[in-house]
Protein backbone atom coordinates (compact mmCIF):
# COMPACT_ATOMS: atom_id res chain seq x y z
CA UNK A 1 0.00 0.00 0.00
CA UNK A 2 1.36 3.63 -1.00
CA UNK A 3 1.94 5.91 2.01
CA UNK A 4 -0.30 8.47 2.45
CA UNK A 5 1.20 11.98 0.48
CA UNK A 6 1.04 14.89 2.85
CA UNK A 7 -1.35 18.14 1.87
CA UNK A 8 0.36 20.39 -0.04
CA UNK A 9 -0.63 23.86 0.94
CA UNK A 10 -0.08 25.29 -2.85
CA UNK A 11 -3.36 22.92 -3.54
CA UNK A 12 -5.41 24.98 -0.90
CA UNK A 13 -4.39 28.07 -1.68
CA UNK A 14 -5.32 27.25 -5.52
CA UNK A 15 -8.62 25.87 -4.11
CA UNK A 16 -9.43 29.14 -2.20
CA UNK A 17 -9.06 31.50 -4.69
CA UNK A 18 -11.21 29.42 -6.80
CA UNK A 19 -13.49 28.87 -5.10
CA UNK A 20 -13.37 32.36 -4.02
CA UNK A 21 -13.60 33.91 -7.71
CA UNK A 22 -16.65 31.43 -8.39
CA UNK A 23 -18.08 32.89 -5.35
CA UNK A 24 -17.93 36.48 -6.24
CA UNK A 25 -18.80 36.20 -9.54
CA UNK A 26 -22.00 33.99 -8.46
CA UNK A 27 -23.39 36.59 -5.50
CA UNK A 28 -22.51 39.76 -8.27
CA UNK A 29 -24.57 37.59 -11.25
CA UNK A 30 -27.23 37.32 -8.34
CA UNK A 31 -27.52 40.73 -7.57
CA UNK A 32 -28.68 41.38 -11.18
CA UNK A 33 -31.77 39.62 -10.51
CA UNK A 34 -32.21 40.75 -6.88
CA UNK A 35 -31.17 41.02 -3.31
CA UNK A 36 -28.15 39.03 -2.71
CA UNK A 37 -28.50 35.94 0.00
CA UNK A 38 -28.46 36.37 3.55
CA UNK A 39 -25.19 35.05 6.04
CA UNK A 40 -26.20 32.92 8.78
CA UNK A 41 -24.61 34.20 11.40
CA UNK A 42 -23.80 30.89 13.15
CA UNK A 43 -21.78 30.50 9.74
CA UNK A 44 -18.14 30.50 11.69
CA UNK A 45 -19.24 27.83 14.21
CA UNK A 46 -18.84 24.89 11.96
CA UNK A 47 -14.80 25.88 10.99
CA UNK A 48 -14.49 27.20 14.59
CA UNK A 49 -15.52 23.64 16.38
CA UNK A 50 -13.86 21.93 13.81
CA UNK A 51 -10.53 23.37 14.22
CA UNK A 52 -10.73 23.17 17.97
CA UNK A 53 -11.14 19.47 17.89
CA UNK A 54 -8.68 19.14 15.38
CA UNK A 55 -5.85 20.87 17.55
CA UNK A 56 -7.04 18.78 20.93
CA UNK A 57 -6.60 15.76 18.74
CA UNK A 58 -3.21 16.75 17.62
CA UNK A 59 -1.81 17.56 20.79
CA UNK A 60 -3.43 14.02 22.44
CA UNK A 61 -1.63 12.14 19.45
CA UNK A 62 1.65 14.45 19.87
CA UNK A 63 1.92 13.81 23.82
CA UNK A 64 0.81 10.04 22.86
CA UNK A 65 3.91 9.83 20.57
CA UNK A 66 6.53 11.62 22.81
CA UNK A 67 5.67 9.05 25.83
CA UNK A 68 6.03 6.14 23.34
CA UNK A 69 9.76 7.42 21.60
CA UNK A 70 11.03 8.20 25.41
CA UNK A 71 9.55 4.53 26.62
CA UNK A 72 11.35 3.11 23.78
CA UNK A 73 14.73 5.09 24.19
CA UNK A 74 14.71 3.51 27.83
CA UNK A 75 14.60 0.44 25.99
CA UNK A 76 17.59 1.16 23.73
CA UNK A 77 19.64 2.70 26.80
CA UNK A 78 19.49 0.04 29.18
CA UNK A 79 17.55 2.22 31.93
CA UNK A 80 14.64 0.77 33.75
CA UNK A 81 11.13 1.75 33.48
CA UNK A 82 9.84 4.23 36.15
CA UNK A 83 7.49 3.44 38.12
CA UNK A 84 4.17 4.37 37.41
CA UNK A 85 2.54 6.58 39.82
CA UNK A 86 -1.61 6.20 41.34
CA UNK A 87 -3.62 7.85 39.18
CA UNK A 88 -1.46 7.53 35.90
CA UNK A 89 -1.67 5.43 33.31
CA UNK A 90 1.55 3.81 31.28
CA UNK A 91 1.81 5.15 27.74
CA UNK A 92 -0.22 3.69 25.09
CA UNK A 93 0.87 2.61 21.51
CA UNK A 94 -0.55 4.64 19.17
CA UNK A 95 -2.71 2.35 16.65
CA UNK A 96 -1.53 2.72 13.00
CA UNK A 97 -4.93 2.58 12.00
CA UNK A 98 -6.12 4.94 13.71
CA UNK A 99 -3.17 7.25 12.87
CA UNK A 100 -4.44 6.44 9.20
CA UNK A 101 -7.85 7.61 9.86
CA UNK A 102 -6.81 10.40 11.79
CA UNK A 103 -4.80 11.69 8.77
CA UNK A 104 -7.66 11.57 6.40
CA UNK A 105 -9.85 13.26 8.42
CA UNK A 106 -7.08 15.93 8.53
CA UNK A 107 -6.64 15.50 4.58
CA UNK A 108 -10.41 16.22 4.33
CA UNK A 109 -10.80 18.65 6.75
CA UNK A 110 -7.94 21.25 5.46
CA UNK A 111 -9.49 21.26 1.67
CA UNK A 112 -13.36 21.79 3.72
CA UNK A 113 -11.61 24.90 5.30
CA UNK A 114 -10.36 25.83 2.31
CA UNK A 115 -13.47 25.93 0.87
CA UNK A 116 -15.51 27.32 3.21
CA UNK A 117 -12.70 29.91 3.63
CA UNK A 118 -12.96 30.85 -0.41
CA UNK A 119 -16.97 31.04 -0.59
CA UNK A 120 -16.97 33.68 2.24
CA UNK A 121 -14.30 35.29 0.96
CA UNK A 122 -15.75 35.84 -2.51
CA UNK A 123 -18.93 37.13 -0.57
CA UNK A 124 -17.30 39.26 1.57
CA UNK A 125 -15.09 41.32 -1.20
CA UNK A 126 -18.45 41.69 -3.17
CA UNK A 127 -19.84 43.33 0.18
CA UNK A 128 -17.16 45.79 0.30
CA UNK A 129 -18.63 48.00 -2.11
CA UNK A 130 -21.90 47.99 0.02
CA UNK A 131 -20.53 48.81 3.60
CA UNK A 132 -22.97 51.94 3.95
CA UNK A 133 -25.42 49.43 4.18
CA UNK A 134 -26.10 48.05 7.77
CA UNK A 135 -27.01 44.82 6.80
CA UNK A 136 -24.58 44.65 4.20
CA UNK A 137 -21.61 45.71 7.11
CA UNK A 138 -23.19 42.62 9.42
CA UNK A 139 -22.90 40.47 6.54
CA UNK A 140 -19.39 41.30 5.48
CA UNK A 141 -18.73 41.25 9.66
CA UNK A 142 -19.85 37.27 9.61
CA UNK A 143 -18.32 37.03 6.52
CA UNK A 144 -14.78 38.13 7.53
CA UNK A 145 -14.97 36.03 10.92
CA UNK A 146 -16.01 32.73 8.72
CA UNK A 147 -13.14 33.21 6.69
CA UNK A 148 -10.95 33.30 9.81
CA UNK A 149 -12.48 30.48 11.35
CA UNK A 150 -12.08 28.30 8.05
CA UNK A 151 -8.56 29.28 8.09
CA UNK A 152 -7.79 27.99 11.53
CA UNK A 153 -9.68 24.38 10.46
CA UNK A 154 -6.55 24.55 7.90
CA UNK A 155 -4.04 25.03 9.72
CA UNK A 156 -5.21 22.86 12.79
CA UNK A 157 -5.47 20.04 9.90
CA UNK A 158 -2.28 20.91 8.74
CA UNK A 159 -0.69 20.57 12.44
CA UNK A 160 -2.62 17.20 12.80
CA UNK A 161 -0.59 15.68 9.66
CA UNK A 162 2.48 17.10 10.75
CA UNK A 163 2.25 15.19 14.41
CA UNK A 164 1.64 11.83 12.61
CA UNK A 165 4.11 12.35 9.92
CA UNK A 166 6.97 9.12 9.27
CA UNK A 167 9.88 10.83 8.50
CA UNK A 168 11.63 8.72 5.73
CA UNK A 169 14.46 6.19 7.77
CA UNK A 170 17.89 5.30 6.33
CA UNK A 171 19.65 2.30 5.57
CA UNK A 172 21.80 3.43 8.63
CA UNK A 173 19.13 4.16 10.67
CA UNK A 174 18.71 0.43 12.34
CA UNK A 175 22.19 0.38 13.02
CA UNK A 176 23.35 1.12 16.17
CA UNK A 177 26.39 3.00 16.63
CA UNK A 178 28.80 3.10 19.38
CA UNK A 179 30.46 6.18 21.62
CA UNK A 180 33.34 6.81 18.90
CA UNK A 181 30.59 7.36 16.70
CA UNK A 182 31.58 4.39 14.23
CA UNK A 183 29.15 1.60 13.44
CA UNK A 184 29.76 -1.53 15.85
CA UNK A 185 31.19 -4.97 13.56
CA UNK A 186 29.71 -7.46 16.11
CA UNK A 187 26.53 -5.71 16.07
CA UNK A 188 23.70 -7.99 17.73
CA UNK A 189 20.57 -9.14 15.85
CA UNK A 190 17.84 -6.19 15.68
CA UNK A 191 14.18 -6.46 15.70
CA UNK A 192 11.85 -3.80 14.84
CA UNK A 193 9.51 -2.51 17.45
CA UNK A 194 5.60 -2.13 15.87
CA UNK A 195 3.68 1.12 16.23
CA UNK A 196 6.70 3.42 16.31
CA UNK A 197 5.80 6.42 14.46
CA UNK A 198 9.46 7.36 12.69
CA UNK A 199 10.72 4.41 11.41
CA UNK A 200 12.27 0.71 12.79
CA UNK A 201 14.34 1.12 16.37
CA UNK A 202 17.07 -1.51 17.25
CA UNK A 203 16.34 -3.49 20.43
CA UNK A 204 19.15 -5.90 21.08
CA UNK A 205 18.15 -9.14 21.89
CA UNK A 206 20.55 -11.44 23.81
CA UNK A 207 20.74 -15.18 22.69
CA UNK A 208 21.42 -18.37 24.92
CA UNK A 209 23.93 -20.45 23.37
CA UNK A 210 23.47 -24.07 24.53
CA UNK A 211 25.57 -26.52 24.14
CA UNK A 212 28.57 -24.38 23.50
Amino acid sequence: MDPVKPTRPLALAVAFLVIGALSYGGVQLWSHYGIPPGVPASAPLTPAILAVIILATALAFRARLKAQREAVQRVLDGEPTPPILPGQRPPKPLDPLQAARAVMFAKASSMVGAIVSGVYAGYGVFLLSKLSVDTFRSRAVVCGITVLCGLALVAAALYLEYVLRVPPSGPDDALPKNGSGTKSKTATPTRPVRNRPDGTFPVRRESNHSGS
